[in-house]
């Protein structure tokens, strides 16, 4: 009989179709039946299916990051391990004591035995210079010398004190705070107060002006007791930086016959010449004028805050010996860090 009648709703295969289905052997499926194919899914395998797709995407950004990750900290171990090793490899190398010191070294200050012996009381012993900080920060503003020590690390925090200091001590003896002259071949540090003892000031100049092709960075120089007491507290508390201090009234940069420079090796020759004594291998730093004609050891700057503190309280004066007593380090406790309200005078000690 006949055949059978074609579907209504198929659509005659064109001849392009049907000669591509023959080469291939493999019946193509119609569009009809792909569109049964897909209102045959349950909701349960449509919501599946969204599913996949969209948790295929986040496996894989996944997956990636973790593997960024490790390879990052893969390379950070290297690193690591390298910085850790470099201070073992730089503390085996010997220390040589003609290399210069770093221009911000610290001063140790320590006693050589070997060296000559000088009167009592002003023998610096100790790592008393103060910290240098590779960024200065403003110096914040204290109620006391005693809140100065615990809440700094910078003498500058008693910078108005110091100055009534010197300012009253050259009232006293001009000739122990004696001003240092600008030379060409003369740095000093921010925070340098220029004053010497007058023979030790001498000697300095002949030194720098007959090496004038030399130069010298002084990074301390005169101290007061102010100043003093706070790196003393803090070689006491061993807090910043400083192991070893002298007490207050018996340093010799107190009396203006010391100084730390940052050129100790080159200088040594020509400051030796001029009587300057080093210090010695421990503290490359520091030299102390040892001349015969140097001022007796006398702790001026400790008088000069005696007779300050006996002027803006005289309901509470204390002895102007010029000994640093537990009277006198009472007061410079409670002393104000800006400095008195009455500021140093010049007038005899029966005329104030």
């Amino acid at each position: 009989m006949g055949e059978d009648a074609p579907d209504g709703d198929a659509e005659p295969a064109s001849s392009e179709d049907a000669l591509r289905q023959a080469e291939s052997g493999v019946a193509e499926p119609s569009r009809s039946e792909l569109d049964r194919a897909s209102r045959d899914w349950s909701p349960l395998q449509r919501t599946l299916l969204v599913g996949v797709a969209f948790l295929a995407p986040c496996v894989v950004i996944a997956l990636s990051l973790y593997f960024i990750v490790k390879a990052g900290a893969e390379r950070q171990v290297p690193l690591a391990i390298a910085s850790a090793s470099a201070p073992a490899a730089d503390a085996a190398q010997p220390a040589d004591a003609g290399l210069e010191p770093p221009r911000d070294a610290v001063s140790l200050e320590q006693p050589n035995q070997a060296e000559v012996a000088v009167p009592s009381g002003f023998e610096d012993e100790g790592s008393d210079e103060e910290p240098s900080p590779a960024k200065r920060a403003a110096p914040k503003h204290f109620a006391t010398v005693q809140e100065a020590a615990a809440g700094s690390c910078s003498t500058e925090s008693v910078a108005g004190l110091s100055l009534q200091i010197i300012e009253q001590a050259r009232c006293i003896k001009p000739n122990d705070f004696a001003a240092l002259p600008k030379r060409r071949n003369l740095q000093m540090a921010a925070h340098v107060y220029p004053y010497l003892e007058v023979a030790a000031r001498d000697h300095l100049l002949r030194a720098l002006d007959t090496h004038a092709n030399q130069t010298m960075t002084i990074n301390s120089c005169l101290r007061t007791v102010a100043q003093q007491y706070l790196v003393s507290r803090w070689a006491v508390s061993k807090t910043c930086g400083v192991q070893l201090a002298t007490q207050p009234g018996e340093s010799n940069h107190e009396i203006g016959s010391a100084l730390d420079i940052a050129e100790a090796a080159t200088w040594r020759p020509a400051l030796e010449a001029q009587e300057f004594r080093w210090l010695g291998a421990s503290d490359r730093v520091h030299f102390d004028y040892k001349g015969g004609n140097a001022a007796p050891h006398t702790a001026t700057d400790v008088l000069a805050f005696q007779r300050l503190w006996n002027r803006n309280h005289k309901e509470d004066a204390i002895t102007e010996s010029g000994h640093y007593d537990a009277a006198t380090e009472q007061r410079l406790k409670k002393a104000p860090p800006g400095g008195f309200a009455l500021g140093a005078s010049c007038a005899k000690a029966g005329a104030r």
